[in-house]
């Protein structure tokens, strides 16, 4: 029972080690309806998202991102947005937490939101999909080590008590 259990422990240390390599190097894509609804969301986020000293370094990355590939882009290519994970959940936290002044301000939001706002479900559903395989592989892990726990345990002091209760009726 201890040996497949270790072995078990074993094969999830390194499913989980390659999961979270492969979730820190994915990139998720964000396609917009034109590269100018790329400009809009810099926009928003220089001019119309208040940053907190928690996500300031996100949201500068996640500017960048921007700024950069958006630079690239022709008018002939496909408007796409590549971002890491930290940078989409800082995009969606961008999104969903906007306070604002103005009709004509409401009415860019809401049309930027329209226009990205699948694209950015879509990844951030990837995202959670990725993230829930990880905790569940981290909540089989924790469960696997108790179990050993309790096996060494039993293993370890089962022997010397069974010795010590010898020796002290002796």
């Amino acid at each position: 029972m201890s040996t497949k259990l270790k072995a078990r422990q074993s094969e999830l240390a390194i499913e989980i080690d390659a999961l979270q390599t492969e979730a820190a190097e994915k990139r998720f894509e964000i396609t917009f309806d034109n590269v100018k609804s790329i400009k809009t969301v810099q926009d928003h986020l220089n001019k119309g998202y208040t940053w907190k000293t928690q996500n300031a370094a996100v949201v500068v990355s996640l500017y960048d991102q921007f700024k950069t590939q958006g630079k690239s882009l022709t008018t002939d290519s496909e408007p796409v947005i590549s971002l890491r994970g930290h940078e989409l959940n800082a995009l969606y936290q961008a999104l969903l937490n906007v306070e604002g002044t103005g009709i004509e301000n409401a009415r860019r939001f809401i049309t930027m939101l329209t226009q990205i706002g699948e694209a950015v479900g879509v990844a951030m559903q990837e995202l959670s999909e990725l993230n829930s395989t990880l905790n569940d592989l981290h909540t089989e892990l924790a469960e696997v080590d108790a179990q050993l726990e309790a096996l060494e345990g039993v293993e370890v002091v089962s022997p010397e008590l069974e010795s010590e209760a010898t020796e002290s009726n002796n």
